[in-house]
């Protein structure tokens, strides 16, 4: 994209995509692809849905101090909705489409929300009596915004007067460690790092981009802004992964963005359904990837993927253009990234401590929650809980600081006992538990999703005898792999092992949901 542009043109370019980019009128900015079905706009009905959007919010009420609260699945009309809120100055909170409806209702009730926008996983939930009494809300389907008026942007906003430095934009932490919390953004830190994204990336007008990742999670929602932000045509796909990978058959994207198991989806398709040739940027988060899926999917397509970090917090931090493969990458644009002890003193590279961030793209902080705030946030850095260090200016991420095992008195780290176990070739998938111990206190436990193997198909024998052994066989085979990887307390005790097509459960946001599994 070249040099990097202002916070201001960066939303200058989002609020007029047409008249900016220049391009032909039927040529596709975003498609949205899913059941059979594809949708898709052109840059010039994006900016007049921007435009008809602000005229309808304005009659909801939507104006500075007022919450928006955005309960919708990837949408063709969203980022206009999202652009419309922000010239309103209105405060604009995603939601997760998956969220439970009585969540939401909390939610709405708790932050005074006047208007709640849906979608179609939600049609049934209309403007009601019960919604509109109890909460005094306003319900409006996102795609009653799509109203193509031939009438520009420009001719009624003005970009200057957007507020790049009130908290307009709210979004809810995954949820790992505790209770979700509300993290708070300005447009301006927004906009500096999906400018820096697109820099660090090389991304380019006329390329397209395949993301399955909800808009509602920072992941999914800088993909959007950063692919738009250069001119790129944006498919936005259902969660399925039949229809992550019939968009990857169908556009043969340069980019695309999702998570390790929607790559893991692209291996199991047929030999040649899937042409990555023209694909110059393969952006993995969520969870870290295996060696395993790392290696077959270099071995398939003969492509690197590119794992990235970041939080919803710190928003994209870093990724890994061509590091190691277990590496997040390098800091993007002026973040800086370092790795500090319990006594806050930097630790030299090679060494395991907190990850910390300091970086203009960082949250303000959380909503109503002084005492996190001063937990994470001190003396303008972010610390970020995870557990990682620095080898030759790349960083690496094990897991969460404090997901811990005391075994007989002795601290063990579970992300990295689960880093070993990634770069084992027959693990797909691995998460690493603390389970009670009467003689030791607590013990290791590792819960591993095999790769495609005969003992992986012996797991699902209809003879137990032959189940049985099965076990048996990895445990004495991942124990001994341990042996020669983990010292003597770090390796675990009690084991459970999955078959190839086994997931282990996940919270929203894509992350191993220990607390589903018992710690």
């Amino acid at each position: 994209m070249g040099t990097r542009i202002s916070q201001l043109d960066v939303f200058a370019r989002l609020f007029g995509q047409a008249t900016n980019l220049r391009e032909p009128r039927g040529k596709s900015g975003i498609v949205v692809a899913g059941n059979g079905i594809e949708r898709a706009v052109t840059r010039y009905q994006v900016e007049n849905i921007t435009a008809n959007a602000i005229e309808q919010l304005k009659e909801y009420g939507v104006k500075k101090g007022v919450n928006v609260v955005f309960y919708c699945e990837n949408g063709l009309e969203l980022s206009a909705a999202l652009l419309a809120c922000w010239a309103l100055q209105a405060t604009t909170t995603l939601v997760d489409y998956r969220t439970k409806r009585a969540e939401v209702s909390q939610l709405c009730k708790k932050m005074h929300t006047r208007l709640l926008l849906t979608s179609k996983s939600h049609e049934d939930l209309g403007p009601d009596a019960e919604w509109k009494s109890e909460m005094q809300l306003d319900v409006l389907h996102i795609s009653q915004l799509a109203k193509f008026k031939d009438k520009m942007l420009s001719e009624q906003f003005d970009v200057e007067s957007l507020d790049l430095d009130s908290p307009l934009l709210m979004l809810f932490t995954s949820g790992t460690t505790g209770s979700p919390k509300t993290s708070l953004h300005t447009l301006r830190s927004l906009a500096q790092n999906i400018s820096d994204l697109a820099e660090a990336a090389g991304l380019e007008g006329g390329m397209t981009a395949v993301t399955p990742l909800p808009t509602s999670h920072i992941f999914g929602l800088s993909v959007l802004l950063v692919t738009q932000l250069v001119g790129m045509k944006t498919v936005l796909t259902t969660l399925d992964p039949i229809a992550f990978i019939k968009a990857v058959h169908r556009h043969k994207p340069d980019m695309i963005a999702a998570l390790p198991q929607f790559y893991g989806a692209l291996l199991s398709a047929p030999d040649g359904a899937i042409d990555l040739t023209d694909t110059k940027l393969l952006l993995c988060g969520g969870t870290p990837p295996t060696v395993s899926l790392a290696d077959k999917f270099e071995a398939k397509f003969g492509k690197r993927l590119n794992n990235g970090y970041g939080s919803t917090e710190s928003k994209i931090v870093s990724f890994n253009k061509d590091g190691p493969v277990l590496s997040v990458g390098k800091p993007v644009g002026h973040v800086q990234i370092d790795i500090v002890n319990e006594r806050d003193e930097l630790l030299p590279e090679g060494e395991s401590g907190e990850v910390r961030i300091a970086a203009s793209t960082m949250m303000n902080g959380y909503l109503n929650n002084e005492e996190e705030n001063r937990k994470v946030l001190r003396s303008g850095h972010y610390y970020t809980g995870d557990f990682g260090r620095i080898e030759n200016g790349y960083l690496f991420v094990a897991g969460r600081k404090n997901d811990i095992v005391i075994v007989g008195g002795a601290v063990v780290q579970a992300g990295e006992i689960e880093e070993a176990l990634r770069q084992n070739s027959e693990v797909k998938e691995v998460a690493v538990i603390a389970v009670s111990n009467k003689r030791l206190g607590q013990i290791v436990k590792a819960f591993v999703v095999l790769t495609e193997s005969e003992f992986a198909s012996k797991l699902k024998s209809t003879n137990p005898d032959e189940r049985l052994d099965a076990k048996r066989e990895l445990q004495h085979r991942f124990k001994a792999y341990c042996k020669e990887h983990l010292s003597r307390y770090k390796r675990p005790m009690a084991w459970e092992f999955f078959g190839p097509h086994y997931d282990l459960p996940k919270t929203l946001a894509g992350k191993v949901d220990k607390k589903a599994m018992g710690s």
